[in-house]
């Protein structure tokens, strides 16, 4: 065997006696080689347990959730790394987008068209959009004032029937679950009770503008724990809210004389609020998240 090969780089090409080189292949012939072993998967899953993107526990390099996301995502002619990235680019064009006119911008209407599987099924075509903003929701839409507080809704214009209905741009996003249908049905009905804010009213955390009523000595999650035993085992089944073009928003499915509304409504009497901007809305969640874990612990 040559010599070099038990040499490292600096030693090797130097001038060594003889007596040196001998005394440095007799010491690493008694050091013991261990041959390399390619890894099992096992010994990849003991290594890798965490999902590289949200850390949680999983047996690969992701975990589904994040695998998906992945996915280069295809809209008609649009190509897209992933849905992240689409719902990002659908953020900024509704940001951008001028408010109450109609739109008809390719993206948008091909996002609604090709993945909204309720206009699929009716064999409809959304052909122009609205962005109805507080100035645009009069009328029909006038109802969005109280359930959206300020909020957009976006409303399409459908061939071959010719009507305006309301339809989101996240169709890919919709939930079936029947949970969250109540939950949202419930929201939307308390949204529409509440007390209305003044155009004086500042944030009383931060004095910033436009703040949203917050929940301060008992969650919505927590009443709508409660309500929840008030809907009927076919609503908690099936939901409420599932024939889209019949029902604008889930909380036109169910009556105001519904026994789980009655309950909402009458629990929020209790509720103290505050009014907080959406960051320290969130902040404040926040808090409430860690206390309610440590409790747990």
């Amino acid at each position: 065997m040559s010599i070099e090969l038990w040499l490292t780089d600096k030693e090797r090409g130097a001038a060594m006696c003889i007596e040196d080189i001998d005394n440095e292949i007799k010491r690493q012939e008694k050091e013991e080689i261990i041959p390399f072993e390619k890894p099992t998967n096992n010994d990849k899953q003991k290594q890798s347990n965490l999902c590289i993107d949200c850390g949680k526990a999983c047996s690969g390099l992701r975990c589904i959730t994040c695998h998906e996301k992945t996915f280069e995502f295809y809209v008609g002619r649009f190509k897209f790394k992933s849905k992240k990235e689409l719902d990002l680019v659908i953020k900024q064009k509704i940001k951008k987008a001028e408010k109450n006119v109609k739109l008809y911008d390719e993206l948008l209407l091909t996002v609604v068209n090709e993945l909204h599987e309720e206009v699929k099924k009716r064999n409809y075509k959304v052909t122009c959009i609205k962005i109805l903003d507080w100035d645009g929701q009069v009328g029909r839409w006038s109802f969005c004032r109280d359930r959206f507080r300020g909020g957009i809704f976006v409303i399409g214009f459908f061939e071959p029937i010719k009507e305006w209905h309301g339809v989101t741009l996240y169709p890919h996003k919709r939930n079936n679950n029947p949970k969250s249908s109540l939950i949202l049905s419930l929201r939307q009905k308390w949204s529409e009770s509440v007390k209305r804010r003044s155009s004086f009213v500042r944030c009383e955390i931060c004095r910033n503008y436009n703040p949203q009523l917050h929940h301060d000595n008992i969650s919505f999650n927590e009443i709508f724990n409660i309500c929840y035993n008030f809907f009927s085992d076919k609503e908690k089944s099936e939901g409420v809210g599932d024939d889209w073009w019949l029902h604008e928003q889930e909380a036109d499915a169910i009556p105001d004389e519904h026994p789980a509304v009655k309950k909402m409504l009458e629990l929020h009497n209790k509720v103290k609020y505050r009014w907080l901007c959406s960051y320290c809305h969130k902040k404040e969640h926040s808090k409430l998240n860690k206390v309610e874990n440590n409790d747990s612990i």
